[in-house]
């Protein structure tokens, strides 16, 4: 199967080509592109951590921190 297709927000991509001078390559066009491609894709991936796995670590840190705090007293 083929990796879910990212796709790109129109108003954010005219945005960043027009931080380009007015003559650009298409080899730059593309590299635009594909580096506004990388950045959704790692975004993307951050906001995909499971329910479960963001609780049991603030469970481990609430842990960590009282376990910290008994040694303090």
């Amino acid at each position: 199967m083929f990796p879910e297709e990212i796709l790109l927000d129109k108003n954010q991509v005219l945005a960043s080509l027009s931080e380009l001078p007015d003559k650009v390559s298409s080899e730059d066009l593309i590299e635009r592109i594909l580096f506004i491609k990388l950045i959704e894709s790692r975004l993307r991936e951050t906001a995909e951590v499971p329910h479960e796995q963001v609780m049991q670590e603030l469970k481990a840190l609430k842990q960590k921190k009282l376990a910290e705090l008994t040694k303090k007293a």
